[in-house]
Order: structure tokens, then C-alpha cells, then sequence
């Protein structure tokens, strides 16, 4: 079946497998195509805007999604978690007369909310949406790292820096989708990997620089073999704190990528699967970043789910979820729910519901509760019986089957994660009635130092730099260097970066394939294949089998 999304007017699809879904859900079918649906929950979604404001429960200065002025109850996650402002004090009955989002939104704005989804951190606050860190900073979407620094999506990581999507690995510098690898610098969809520099789709290598597509080598300069001896003189003329040393190293390395075919899914261990970075998981489409997940459609970001679609970032045992972001460990049966977790159950249209929070409707910040509508308190009878005239109201209204508006998100638009999938001007966003922030987190025009003082080479860099403020040579951004980083540059001799953390976040975000799939042809055997690999993009594109054949042999 075809439908128009209501909102951009594009065609999409509803199979017969999809209305399976919807019917299991008890929902409606989307009137939202699928990128307008991710569009809207990542409305709801911040990550990197971190503002220092007031906890509304002791008055302490803390760290926050949530400017100063946001007109909401901010609590510090401790305080949150202690339930210090019990969320059902701030319930309200159900008035038929009125819009269900709008009577949401306004215990959305009087229940507590917790100021960072973060929890087990030992000297690690500037974090976010994140746990079990040890001396970590600047680190988001993260979980049981320590030492890092300016990284996104790690896990089990120890010592690493400027490091997006990289697990279990060690002393990693600017990697990206890395695994298992230790003292890697430059690294992307490198696997096992240690003691090496500026690799590409490498397994089992150490002491190779500049190499593309080799599997279980060593002493390798520009996929050259050497001997041990030749590759120690080679590397060691090699000198990273040079910028014409790096810029002509980049240039002999990109040259190497182009001429190396590219999988049509980055992935393994998969059945039956459609999208990109996709590992150990079966009958999956459209989804991307996902691992050991069964059954799921439109899916980010997620691990150990099954029978879900259209969910955002988390899982860890989760099933039948839809419509939903940032639910996880063991989450079961929930509709448009925004960061639920830990054992919630029968959630529907909840928000940082948590720790066993099951058969709710409507609720804001409820822990261990049941059955509870709009943060009122009913018997299991009551619920049951008000649930579903609460439902055929919505569908009078129009609301029920669709995601809590983006025009009632806590945050404003460029505050969230849809700006960086979905940029739009302030005008364009003003226009569509969403928020703008103009007095964002960030400053410029306040750096101390001219980087005509600040020298390349860092055994030359003095502790004093971390006394001043720096200016980001392409935005202007101000940022600082923590004494902890310098450390960090010193030991794996590298040069004091002169962008501001979030631009290199950036430019690592852009090294991955976009959350978009296109038809093209096998370069190889010509086969048809559904790729991230837009058909005018240059590189070389291979179906799994000649790739396996072209890097196995």
C-alpha cells in the first residue's frame, strides 16, 4: 500500500508485513513517511547542548540539557533518581473537552525532569546520555568507558580521543566504527587492529601506516610489505605534529581508499538485512547501527531488540517497541515513548517513565508506578476502563497514532540531534512553529592566545596552555585543552587540534555512510544492490560475495 506523508508530501510505502505490526501495536498506520517520523522524535533528542544551570530541587549549580531559563522542573539525576519531587504530586484528571498533547505538555512542564540521562559516573560531569564512566569528559552516547575524552558512541573504551562508534578497544585516537583495536591513530572500520596509523577496513594488523583493506599484516607502509627494519626507518620519518608531513600522508591515503571496493552493507553475520552497519542481526530493513536485533524496521542505534520499528537508540532486551527514543534494558510493549528504562512494561505516550514503570498513559517522570494516566493515580479497573475512551478521543482529534509534536519538545530545534540529520535555518524552523535558542552554550571573540604562539610540535607545548582559551580555526568556537588531554597528546605525540570538539565530531560523523539507501549495481558481477553508496558517489561498490572474494581471495 502507498500513502503521502501529510507532512512533506513524499510516496512511501506500507507492506503487508508493516500493517501485521501496526495491528499487533493496536496503532494506526504512519500518515508520516519514515524520515519525517525520525525527524520529529529527534526533536525530543539533545545530546551535545549542555547548558550550567540551577537544580530546582537543592539549588546547586549543575550540568543540563536545559538552559537556565527553560520554564521546567530540573532536577540534578541524583536528586531525580531519590524521586526528591515525587512525580504523581504533579498529576492532573483527564478533560475530554481538550487535545491530549496539550493537556501533556502541561504536566510535562511541572513534573520533575531529570537534568542529564547519565548514571555511575566516577569524575566524569561533562558528560551525557551516558553511564559507568571513570574519569571521563565530553563524552555522549557512551557506556562503561574511562579516560576518554571528545567521543561519541563508545563502549568499553580506555584511553580514548575524537573516537565515534569504536568498542573494546584501547589508546585509540580520531577512529571511527573501530573494534577491538589499541593504539590506533586514524583509524575507520578497522577491527584488531594495534600500533598502527591511518588504516582503512583492516582486520588483525599492527605496525602497518597508511594501509587499506589488509587482513592479518604487519610492517606494512602504503599497503608496501617492508621488513621490520625498513618499516622502523620509514615511520619514523613519518611526523605527525608536521602539517606537510600529515597533508601529503593523507593525500597517498585517500588515493588508496578510492581504489579499494567498498561492501554494499558494512556488516556482518547478518541475514536478510537492509541499511548500513548492521551486525549479527536477521530480518532487519532500513535500519542502521544496529546488533544482534531480529525483526525491526527503521531502527537506530540499537542492540538486542526484537519486533520493533521505528525506535531510537538504546534496546539492550527490548521487544515491541514502536514510535520510540532512548528506551532501554528490557523495555516490553511501548508506544511513543521518550526515554523510558529499566523493566517498563505497557508504557504509552510516556516520558523518563523508569525503573519498573508499567500500564501507564500519558505520564512524566513516574517511578515504579502502574497505572497511572497523566500522572494521576487509578486502580487497575479505572485504567483500564479510561485508557481506551482516552484513545477514541485522540483519534477524534487526530492525535492518536502519531509522536509527540516536535512543537511541544522541551528543547529548541538546534539544540537537538535533528539539526545535525535534518538542518534547517532559524527562519525555516520559526516558520514550521518549533523553538529556536539564540544563546547557545557556545562563545567566541574570547580566546587568549593567538595559535601563531601555540607551536605544532608538542613536546614544545607547555602546561600553561591549558590556561588558555583557544579559537576554533574554522568556526571560531572557544574551547579549552584540559590537562588531561594534553597528557594524552604528549604520550601518543600528536599536535594540540586547532577545531573545536564539536566540528571534529562533525567531520567524523561525515567519514560514515548517511541513513539513506539507494539501487546500484555490483562494480564487480553487476547484481543489483540496496547501498548507503549513492550511485553517483565514486567509490568502488561490491554485493557481500565478490567483496569476500576481492579482500579473502
Amino acid at each position: 500500500m502507498q500513502n503521502t506523508c501529510t507532512k512533506c508530501g513524499v510516496e512511501f510505502e506500507i507492506t503487508t508485513r508493516d500493517e501485521e505490526f501496526y495491528e499487533k501495536m493496536k496503532v494506526p498506520p504512519p500518515t508520516h513517511c519514515p524520515d519525517c517520523r525520525l525527524q520529529r522524535r529527534l526533536a525530543w533528542r539533545v545530546t551535545w547542548t549542555l547548558y550550567i544551570r540551577k537544580c530546582d530541587i537543592s539549588g546547586k549549580d549543575i550540568l543540563s540539557i536545559f538552559p537556565p531559563d527553560a520554564p521546567y522542573t530540573i532536577c540534578h539525576h541524583e536528586e531525580w533518581y531519590n524521586n526528591k519531587a515525587n512525580a504523581l504530586d504533579f498529576g492532573q484528571d483527564f478533560d475530554f473537552n481538550r487535545p491530549f498533547f496539550e493537556q501533556f505538555n502541561e504536566v510535562l512542564h511541572r513534573a520533575p525532569l531529570q537534568s542529564l540521562s547519565v548514571d555511575f559516573l566516577q569524575n566524569s560531569d561533562y558528560v551525557n546520555e551516558a553511564g559507568h564512566l571513570k574519569n571521563c569528559y565530553l563524552i555522549v552516547e557512551s557506556d562503561g568507558n574511562q579516560d576518554s575524552l571528545y567521543s561519541y558512541r563508545i563502549l568499553g573504551a580506555t584511553s580514548c580521543v575524537d573516537c565515534i562508534f569504536v568498542k573494546d578497544s584501547e589508546w585509540c585516537y580520531e577512529c571511527t566504527d573501530c573494534v577491538t583495536c589499541n593504539k590506533l591513530l586514524y583509524g575507520q572500520l578497522c577491527e584488531q587492529c594495534r600500533d598502527s596509523t591511518f588504516l582503512f577496513d583492516c582486520r588483525g594488523c599492527q605496525n602497518c601506516f597508511g594501509c587499506v583493506g589488509l587482513r592479518k599484516k604487519q610492517f606494512c607502509i602504503f599497503n608496501e610489505q617492508l621488513t621490520e627494519e625498513e618499516y622502523k626507518t620509514r615511520e619514523a620519518s613519518l611526523d605527525l605534529c608536521n602539517p606537510e608531513h600529515v597533508q601529503t600522508v593523507m593525500a597517498r591515503f585517500e588515493e588508496l581508499k578510492r581504489a579499494h571496493p567498498r561492501k554494499a552493507i558494512t556488516g556482518e553475520q547478518n541475514d536478510n538485512v537492509s541499511g548500513e552497519y548492521i551486525n549479527e542481526s536477521k530480518e532487519c530493513f532500513d535500519c542502521y547501527d544496529i546488533r544482534q536485533c531480529r525483526d525491526c524496521k527503521y531502527c537506530h542505534m540499537l542492540m538486542e531488540v526484537n519486533d520493533c520499528m521505528d525506535y531510537y537508540v538504546w534496546g539492550m532486551g527490548g521487544d515491541r517497541i514502536y514510535e520510540c527514543l532512548t528506551c532501554g534494558y528490557h523495555p516490553h510493549s511501548l508506544r511513543f515513548c521518550v526515554k523510558c528504562w529499566e523493566g517498563v512494561h505497557n508504557l504509552t505516550y510516556c516520558f523518563q517513565c523508569t525503573l519498573g514503570t508499567n500500564n501507564c498513559f500519558g505520564c512524566v517522570a513516574v517511578h515504579r508506578g502502574e497505572y497511572c494516566i497523566l500522572n494521576k493515580q487509578y486502580s487497575k479497573e479505572e485504567y483500564e476502563k479510561l485508557v481506551p475512551k482516552i484513545i477514541e478521543h485522540m483519534k477524534k482529534t487526530g492525535e492518536w497514532g502519531e509522536f509527540f509534536p516536535a512543537s511541544i519538545s522541551p528543547h529548541a530545534y538546534n539544540e537537538t540531534s535533528a539539526l545535525e540529520y535534518f538542518p534547517l535555518n532559524k527562519e525555516e524552523v520559526i516558520n514550521r512553529g518549533l523553538k529556536w535558542q539564540d544563546n547557545l552554550p557556545t562563545t567566541t571573540g574570547k580566546e587568549t592566545v593567538s595559535w601563531n604562539d601555540i607551536p605544532y610540535d608538542i613536546d614544545q607545548v607547555t602546561e600553561s596552555i591549558c590556561d588558555e582559551v583557544l579559537a576554533c580555526e574554522r568556526t571560531g568556537k572557544n574551547f579549552r585543552i584540559t590537562k588531561q588531554e594534553l597528557a594524552f597528546y604528549k604520550q601518543m605525540r600528536l599536535p594540540i587540534p586547532r577545531i573545536h570538539y564539536y566540528e571534529r565530531h562533525l567531520d567524523r560523523k561525515n567519514l560514515r555512510n548517511p541513513r539513506k539507501l539507494w539501487k546500484r549495481s555490483c562494480d564487480n558481477c553487476g547484481t543489483e544492490i540496496m547501498t548507503a553508496y549513492a550511485p553517483e558517489r565514486p567509490e568502488i561498490v561490491y554485493c557481500e560475495t565478490c567483496y569476500h572474494k576481492e579482500v579473502y581471495g
